[in-house]
């Protein structure tokens, strides 16, 4: 079986990017995806030098920091501060129609025209907090990403990996809309897959999130089913330095010193898992 271990967030701050080179830098994450309306993205170029093969794609936000175009210029998108919304008001905002849907495109291909100076043109596409994955908005990235001829993307459907004490975290609702959710997104991949961009089979998801914490439990009790390539994403730090970490702080330090140990690898070797890219 095939899996990309895949860091996200490159480029909010100094902790982060050090923690995304140590893991590139030990052969385990395989992808990582940068954020251009933040401080600390302009060395992206350099982590080909500590693995050539490692895929380098960019991280569409629209809800943390601040915008890189004109504020003038997308008024809809941002406070009286000059900053984007938090994910919640954005998509409340949105389906109020608030917001405008040329004022993302342009916001879009604004970080993308960032991107592309520094690095050349991304590997893949995603978003920060998935704030694509939403019926209402979903198609407006996926035919902007078309536009720029960026044709792989992360796919949110789910390889799940089951408790390891019998009990899901997950509460009632979410266990009730989940099926629902997985038809929707299936139709969503199908339409990205129509206009040629690929993806992985899904990503990988703890039925108990405590399991996040053990990685020989989580890569051991894949349920591959039919899949043969998933996606593993992680949000590494050396140090808690940014204002944007939320409520992970823990759980970002915890993943850098899981993700630059050596011996991972042969976790991932016993258990006749391939490490990939994009």
């Amino acid at each position: 079986m095939k899996l990309i271990i895949t860091a996200d967030d490159y480029g909010m701050s100094i902790g982060v990017n050090e923690a995304i080179k140590e893991g590139i830098k030990a052969g385990i994450i395989t992808s990582t995806n940068v954020m251009t309306n933040m401080e600390y993205y302009m060395d992206v170029k350099e982590l080909k030098q500590y693995n050539p093969s490692v895929s380098i794609g960019i991280h569409w936000t629209l809800t943390a920091g601040k915008p890189v175009t004109e504020v003038g210029a997308i008024p809809s998108l941002v406070d009286s501060n000059g900053c984007f919304y938090s994910y919640s008001e954005f998509h409340k905002r949105y389906r109020q129609r608030m917001i405008k849907d040329d004022e993302i495109v342009k916001e879009l291909k604004g970080q993308y025209d960032l991107f592309n100076s520094v690095y050349g043109a991304p590997d893949y596409w995603n978003t920060h907090q998935n704030v694509h994955v939403d019926f209402h908005i979903y198609r407006l990235f996926v035919n902007t990403a078309k536009e720029l001829n960026i044709y792989k993307m992360r796919s949110h459907q789910r390889v799940y990996v089951p408790s390891s004490t019998k009990e899901s975290s997950m509460p009632l609702s979410w266990r009730i809309i989940e099926p629902l959710k997985s038809k929707l997104i299936d139709s969503w991949q199908k339409n990205a897959h129509q206009l040629g961009i690929e993806s992985p089979d899904g990503i990988i998801v703890c039925l108990n999130e405590k399991d996040n914490g053990n990685p020989e439990y989580v890569f051991s009790n894949i349920q591959w089913g039919k899949k043969t390539c998933a996606e593993y994403v992680i949000h590494p730090a050396t140090q808690n330095d940014s204002p944007f970490f939320g409520k992970i702080v823990e759980q970002r330090i915890r993943e850098y010193k899981f993700f630059s140990d050596p011996s991972l690898l042969k976790i991932f070797e016993s258990n006749n898992i391939i490490l990939v890219n994009y």
